[in-house]
């Protein structure tokens, strides 16, 4: 049976209950001074990590990005990389280096305090948003000092905690059609995921957050935003959950191709009825695409495995 540490994750209840999932707004948490966050548990952990033979993702759970430059690409960086990993953290300071670590729910230590944080959450949400949740993650990132986090946008509902450093997170409104438009969040989740743009015009409508240890940060599905790192190592931990698809990016899906079709379908949210039955059609289609290719509608991750113990450990609370 999971067991559970005393809260890491607290938020007032009414600033969550106005904001989740619609505007990002600060929180807290209790992970500042744990050891298991210091540069050499760290350097462990990444090369745990590195040398996963199940990754849940095809390419690894590491990605690096040294100077800047995007993360490596061949498979043979990607695997000098990772036999350097540990060195890389430790080195961090003198680098201009991003690494991100994912899925650190999988490893002891981690796991206890990545469950916690998913209850305390919950306890917010209320238990019946695990029906729309495919599934939870946590991920590191260690970041050298003054690096920027290019512009953009996450398909995980995710909650940002600062645990060493400070660094400036620019958030802009999701629905200022100004600074993203409907087709760019279309192709996003259609095309590719660098399908959205930054538009240095309308900086000044950035909502700025200066985070530090202790602080944290609710970031919206589909929120665009970019990080400046201040004058030190930063370690952030990523707790975020991913919703199913036919809750939130099939919508976006139906409305690509029928845009494609010469057809102009209305944002998101201006009519609801049309919303729902546009995401059950593209759902309803998707799955029997599936069906006829033998794919299951939800593959059987490590990740998905990690679903199935939240909701067990939230049946005990």
């Amino acid at each position: 049976m999971p067991t559970t540490s005393p809260q890491v994750f607290q938020c007032d209840a009414e600033v969550f209950k106005r904001n989740f999932n619609h505007l990002p707004h600060e929180v807290s948490h209790t992970l500042a001074n744990n050891p298991l966050f210091r540069l050499p548990a760290l350097a462990e952990l990444a090369q745990r990590v590195a040398a996963r033979t199940k990754p849940h993702h095809m390419r690894g759970d590491i990605s690096i990005h040294q100077g800047a430059g995007e993360a490596a690409s061949t498979a043979e960086q990607r695997d000098r990389a990772k036999t350097d990993v540990g060195e890389l953290v430790r080195q961090i300071e003198q680098g201009q280096t991003w690494i991100i670590l994912k899925h650190i729910e999988r490893e002891p230590g981690y796991q206890e305090i990545f469950e916690t944080s998913i209850c305390d959450i919950l306890q917010h949400t209320g238990k019946q948003i695990l029906k729309d949740i495919k599934w939870f993650e946590a991920i590191l990132f260690i970041t050298s000092p003054n690096r920027v986090t290019d512009y953009h946008i996450d398909r995980e509902c995710s909650w940002l905690l600062q645990i060493h450093g400070d660094k400036d997170i620019h958030f802009f409104n999701r629905a200022d059609k100004d600074v993203l438009p409907d087709e760019e969040l279309e192709r996003y989740w259609s095309v590719h995921n660098l399908a959205t743009t930054y538009k240095p015009q309308y900086e000044s409508r950035a909502i700025v957050y200066r985070m530090r240890p202790g602080t944290g940060v609710h970031s919206p599905v589909n929120t665009p935003h970019w990080l400046q790192n201040g004058n030190n190592v930063s370690v952030s931990l990523n707790i975020n959950f991913q919703f199913h698809e036919r809750a939130w990016e099939n919508l976006f899906r139906a409305n690509y191709y029928l845009r494609r079709a010469g057809l102009r379908p209305s944002s998101p949210g201006t009519h609801p009825f049309a919303d729902n039955m546009k995401r059950r059609a593209y759902t309803t289609v998707q799955e029997l695409q599936r069906r006829l290719r033998g794919q299951p509608s939800v593959p059987a991750t490590e990740a998905r495995e990690y679903y199935h113990r939240i909701v067990e450990l939230v049946g005990t609370r």
